[in-house]
């Protein structure tokens, strides 16, 4: 149908939770919607603790985290729209759990005890699972990036090493991974029981998007060709559609919410 589009489908925009979508991502979902079927994959935050002015970062529990909540609003919102269209939509979750690894953010969110942590982010896909279902959406899996990807520690190792090799020869890399260093040290502050240094925040920007590098590079073999990723908005996005992950394919669309996981600051 030649005028099934993002904008014929959409025509209000996807609602006040997410950000304006840029031409580019239009056309990409354009051509996903053509095919009457839409995948769309979430990759959400365990649930960190919050205050009502925002994050602290004080725990982890096993609940549905805040941003999950949002991608759930925004999916029900696009699932009415697609269902008058005749779109059959695939809904899939994907949780961060890849933080398990670093012994400060575990000594101060589960004193210590990494299984216990992954306990909780497998507690927060199985009441993602129970959300979806009271609210009727077609969510297909909901799992945790170290159970979602087969292969996720050998290609996030592999994104690593392209990560750090690409800091010795291009200075605009080396300048991108300061500068995110720098504007998330209250972030990476708030996750640790220890006071970071800034060699400590610039490996944890590398590692970051290392992590999104992979996601990009896995999503199509476990999703399918046409996966739509729904994401808080980070400037580790680009990195999904970075060579490493994307070359020779199509790049993914992403869905940006205006969500942000920066932690509460200040009295």
């Amino acid at each position: 149908m030649s005028t099934l589009s993002f904008d014929s489908v959409f025509p209000n925009g996807i609602g006040s939770l997410a950000c304006e979508v840029p031409l580019k991502v239009k056309k990409g979902i354009s051509r996903r919607l053509r095919s009457k079927k839409l995948i769309l994959v979430s990759a959400v935050c365990p649930d960190y603790a919050r205050s009502e002015r925002g994050f602290t970062y004080m725990a982890v529990s096993g609940g549905i985290p805040h941003i999950a909540k949002a991608h759930l609003e925004i999916v029900h919102a696009l699932l009415a729209r697609l269902q008058e269209w005749g779109i059959d939509l695939e809904y899939h979750v994907t949780l961060a759990d890849t933080e398990y690894d670093l012994p400060f953010v575990m000594r101060k969110m589960v004193d210590g005890d990494p299984l216990a942590f992954l306990e909780r982010c497998q507690s927060s896909c199985e009441r993602i699972i129970e959300e979806a279902s009271r609210r009727s959406l077609p969510l297909k899996t909901c799992r945790r990036f170290t159970r979602a990807f087969p292969t996720w520690f050998t290609t996030y190792h592999a994104a690593l090493a392209e990560v750090r090799r690409e800091l010795e020869s291009d200075s605009s890399v080396r300048m991108n991974v300061d500068s995110n260093a720098g504007s998330r040290i209250a972030l990476y502050q708030a996750m640790t029981s220890e006071t970071v240094t800034h060699a400590y925040c610039r490996e944890m920007a590398i590692r970051q998007l290392a992590q999104y590098m992979a996601w990009g590079r896995l999503a199509e073999e476990v999703f399918g060709t046409g996966a739509v990723m729904i994401n808080h908005s980070t400037p580790n996005l680009s990195r999904v559609n970075h060579p490493f992950s994307r070359e020779g394919k199509e790049a993914i669309p992403i869905l940006q919410l205006a969500q942000s996981t920066m932690p509460v600051t200040g009295d």
